[in-house]
């Protein structure tokens, strides 16, 4: 009789214990917002010679002296809104900003790279001052709170479990990484550094 009344609660047991919770991640929306808030955020540089458009180039073909002539149907498709913005994104972008130039020549000296988890680190304070070192670390523990609010509105915004924040940082910091320029130091896996 008891082992009869057990069967269920056993039953059931097994039943809920086969069930997989899967968390959706929108990994291709995450993508597509770190390239727009990163290249906002470090758009503070002015492009390079190579970079400036040449207004003395010819176009390159005869429909293109005659595209104003021709009157054509496009085609448009339909796609989801990709852009990630709120008031709080917003503000936290232009405080980043303000601040890039700031940090730029500590990146410059080497002092600091690009962390594989999608915050600034401190690399080496080595031929700083007092004075510098203080407002590094001061640089340093602004951005990286910007940028952990900056993360967590992003999965407020996208509906992604907080658990999976982190995984939000690792998608930022590619982006960081490749924006970043030739000379910072990057770090590809924990405590591997390197010159980009």
């Amino acid at each position: 009789m008891k082992a009869k009344r057990l069967i269920v609660p056993v039953m059931v047991f097994l039943l809920l214990s086969c069930v997989t919770i899967n968390i959706y991640f929108p990994a291709e929306e995450v993508r597509k917002t770190a390239e727009e808030i990163v290249g906002e955020v470090r758009s503070y540089e002015a492009p390079s010679e190579k970079e400036k458009p040449n207004p003395k180039t010819s176009p390159q073909s005869l429909f293109e002296h005659r595209k104003g002539i021709y009157v054509g149907i496009s085609v448009c498709f339909a796609q989801k809104e990709l852009t990630v913005s709120n008031a709080a994104i917003r503000t936290l972008k232009e405080k980043m900003k303000r601040r890039a130039a700031s940090l730029a020549p500590f990146y410059d000296k080497g002092a600091i790279g690009e962390g594989h988890d999608g915050y600034v680190k401190i690399r080496s304070l080595d031929g700083l001052d007092f004075k510098e070192k203080a407002t590094l670390k001061r640089l340093v523990e602004q951005e990286n709170g910007d940028r952990k609010n900056l993360y967590n509105e992003i999965a407020r915004a996208l509906n992604i479990d907080p658990s999976q924040v982190g995984r939000i940082g690792q998608i930022f910091a590619q982006e960081w990484q490749k924006t970043s320029r030739p000379g910072w130091w990057i770090e590809r896996q924990p405590g591997k550094w390197q010159k980009k």
